[in-house]
């Protein structure tokens, strides 16, 4: 063996005792009480004596104003976030999931440059009707009148944003760096049409307002907030606890993710809690 490969040897045997350090310290035990820990939450979650609806209204208090006249109502129930975070969080959340199922997962470069602008005018449009909206209620000149409709869509399109997003920073964070040319996240513009589709048929459903949809909106809200928060932790956990770039099977993800997971129900109860507390001593003044 000459001197580079004796030096590429000692490198290869270097990160495959660190690989094995890593897989012993996320491995075991750790990662049965994380997923205790995560069932244990969401059982006491659902085991509280309360009707679902009013749960998950109080549970996403720390997120949004919860405004009566800024959200929608299913079935004569409002849903526990405004029309825009509905459309954010279940756009990112749907858009998420078609993506994964097309085997997505682990992409390291996030589109082409025309497919990036498409993502970012829809991004835009979410921030322009944000703003139009905010200088309408401060009575601001503004361009036309917000509405539920507008903040509804607008926030799907940039939920279609948020999701190849988080994936690419997944696949870029997690993964080991390959000498090929990375999958892209998304490949052409073509393969925005079923995000849109798909997109397009939960915003039927807020707007059709019958009771029978009432879960699967609120749900799917709800749980694309959870999902955003959890990916955001996961990635600051992955870099801090030398996973990152180092990930090659899904598995080794599942007691990472679920202290990420904890860390976003973490944030949400802190959050709810802060504000109703607050709500309450204004009352109590």
């Amino acid at each position: 063996m000459n001197e580079d490969q004796i030096i590429a040897s000692a490198q290869r045997d270097v990160e495959a005792r660190r690989k094995a350090a890593v897989d012993r310290r996320w491995g075991g035990p750790w990662r049965w009480l994380l997923l205790f820990l995560v069932l244990a939450v969401l059982v006491g979650f659902f085991a509280v004596p309360a009707p679902l609806p009013r749960k998950l209204l109080l549970a996403m208090g720390g997120v949004c104003g919860l405004r009566p006249a800024h959200s929608y109502f299913v079935g004569g129930v409002q849903l526990p976030l405004e029309a825009r975070m509905t459309g954010i969080y279940g756009g990112a959340l749907l858009t998420f999931v078609v993506l994964v199922a097309v085997r997505r997962l682990g992409a390291r470069r996030l589109a082409s440059p025309l497919v990036i602008a498409i993502l970012a005018l829809f991004f835009m449009s979410m921030a322009f009707d944000g703003a139009n909206s905010t200088f309408a209620e401060l009575g601001l000149p503004h361009l036309y009148m917000p509405t539920n409709l507008i903040r509804l869509l607008t926030g799907l399109l940039s939920g279609i944003v948020i999701a190849p997003f988080l994936l690419w920073l997944v696949g870029v964070v997690a993964t080991p760096r390959e000498p090929a040319v990375p999958r892209a996240v998304v490949r052409s513009p073509w393969e925005l049409i079923v995000p849109l589709a798909v997109n397009a048929i939960f915003a039927a459903l807020v707007l059709d307002g019958r009771a029978v949809f009432y879960y699967p909106i609120a749900l799917v809200s709800t749980v694309g907030i959870v999902g955003v928060l959890t990916i955001v932790a996961l990635l600051v956990i992955l870099a801090i606890s030398g996973l990152a770039g180092r990930v090659t099977q899904v598995r080794q993800l599942v007691a990472p993710g679920a202290l990420a997971l904890l860390v976003a129900f973490g944030i949400l109860a802190a959050t709810a809690t802060a504000r109703w507390t607050f709500i309450a001593s204004l009352a109590g003044q």
